[in-house]
């Protein structure tokens, strides 16, 4: 039995009595029917309605208006519209003035059910998302949570939107965005928007961990288990307990670990290498990746139910590129870095300079940014401004290639020449040059075998 009160709106009463009477034999006791929407606004003044099934086509008032007033005083419910039209561009203006879903007459009764319960699940999140931040700012008046995430994108603000609809829950979380784009610090920000906030938050590079040392750094080991287990150890998972543990390119974790993981998930425990006993636990878990992993379960890289338990809510970060005028307010802010980190007084930048940044598509993202700016501010050669003699040309080095030597390259050459100049740029260190180049460690060294595996054969 649900207590929810259901309100559905339609100018066909027998349809209203069909769709009642198939809502109350699945549990729900509490639903409401209006035939004139007209009196839907007075209702809603007088009565708490927990979601509303909207009809479009009706004589007294159509119901995009409706849907368009009942959002403007009360955007918290749920609407659902139920139309026997079925029209694309109804369906997107509905959707754009808030509609939670657009469903066709006849409505098939499992689509319907489950949209219903969805819906009602993403209001319980709001409720429950509204009461933390209340509590908090009680707790915390001047509190801010993203005040040091620097951004004015609408994306990123939806990314908050999201961060503050799943931080009240315990389930999974996936974060997908290039390498660069602050997958760390939105985890860090669920974390702390969390009831497990008073917990651990251990976070785990699974891309920089050896193949050979995975299961003994995530689950731990007894002593004596294998060559140089001088002692038992405590994996990363049991670290976490009582809070939030997160796993960075979780894309990276080997197929024959996915299970492990998988049981874990589904059974709240682990096991220590060389101890049946399996250890309960109290922990949510956030990973995040940058590899489009649907594409990895159709390669059969990644498991397909491993991917849908990590998958619960899903948060994907904007590259740098997509976030409009956020590169030169981040490089102002790095730009201050700067002048207090070298002690300069250098004001801003150049036309040219801004006209680069704006234009170039930074696939290391606000990683590379912030060391484009830093290196920048240290060797300026005029005491005011930043010129582009200061920075790398962040042109396309293909582009470059082609316009110094007149020589057009293949795709595959371009690649690795650039390869070999970020590597240079970063003094030939993998750890600094992967997250310019947008890929993991790993898959660097597996390029760069590649390239000097070639280079000596030619």
């Amino acid at each position: 039995m649900y207590g929810n009160k259901i309100l559905i709106v339609d100018d066909e009463k027998q349809y209203l009595e069909v769709i009642k009477g198939i809502l109350e034999q699945e549990g729900y006791q509490n639903v409401i029917t209006e035939s004139n929407p007209l009196n839907v606004m007075p209702f809603l003044q007088r009565e708490e309605v927990d979601i509303i099934l909207l009809d479009i086509y009706m004589p007294q008032m159509n119901g995009l208006d409706l849907l368009e007033q009942i959002y403007a005083q009360f955007p918290t419910i749920p609407v659902i519209v139920v139309t026997a039209v079925n029209e694309v561009e109804i369906a997107l203006k509905a959707i754009k003035l808030g509609a939670y879903e657009f469903i066709t007459k006849p409505p098939d009764t499992e689509r319907l059910f489950l949209t219903i319960k969805r819906a009602l699940g993403t209001k319980l999140l709001l409720t429950e998302r509204d009461s933390l931040r209340k509590a908090l700012t009680e707790k915390e008046p001047e509190r801010k949570i993203f005040s040091d995430i620097i951004t004015d994108s609408p994306l990123m603000f939806k990314v908050f939107e999201l961060v503050e609809i799943f931080a009240p829950t315990n389930e999974t979380v996936l974060i997908s965005g290039e390498t660069g784009t602050g997958k760390d610090l939105i985890a860090r920000k669920i974390h702390d928007l969390s009831p497990r906030r008073n917990g651990p938050f251990v976070a785990v590079n699974l891309a920089s961990i050896s193949p050979t040392l995975f299961e003994s750094e995530l689950f731990g080991h007894k002593k004596g288990t294998f060559t140089g287990a001088g002692e038992d150890k405590i994996g990363y998972f049991e670290a976490a307990n009582g809070g939030t543990i997160f796993l960075d390119e979780i894309g990276e974790l080997p197929l024959e670990l996915q299970g492990k993981l998988l049981r874990t998930i589904q059974y709240n425990e682990i096991s220590r290498i060389g101890d049946p006993k399996p250890i309960k636990l109290d922990i949510r878990i956030i990973s995040a990746t940058n590899r489009d992993l649907l594409e990895a379960v159709k390669n059969k890289e990644f498991r397909a139910d491993l991917y849908y338990r990590l998958n619960r809510g899903f948060i994907h970060l904007p590259p740098l590129r997509k976030r409009g005028d956020d590169v030169l307010i981040l490089a102002d802010y790095f730009l201050e870095i700067g002048n207090k980190t070298y002690d300069r007084n250098i004001q801003g930048f150049s036309e040219q300079v801004i006209h680069d940044l704006r234009t170039y598509d930074f696939p290391g993202n606000i990683r590379e940014l912030e060391n484009i700016i830093l290196n920048a501010v240290a060797k300026a050669s005029n005491s005011l401004y930043i010129e582009s003699i200061d920075i790398p040309r962040i042109t396309k080095e293909e582009e470059v290639r082609a316009i110094e030597t007149g020589k057009l390259t293949t795709l595959e050459e371009a690649m690795e020449e650039h390869i070999m100049y970020v590597m240079n740029r970063m003094g030939n260190s993998v750890q600094k040059a992967a997250p310019v180049l947008g890929i993991s460690e790993r898959t660097l060294q597996r390029r760069l075998k590649k390239i000097r595996d070639k280079r000596r054969q030619e």
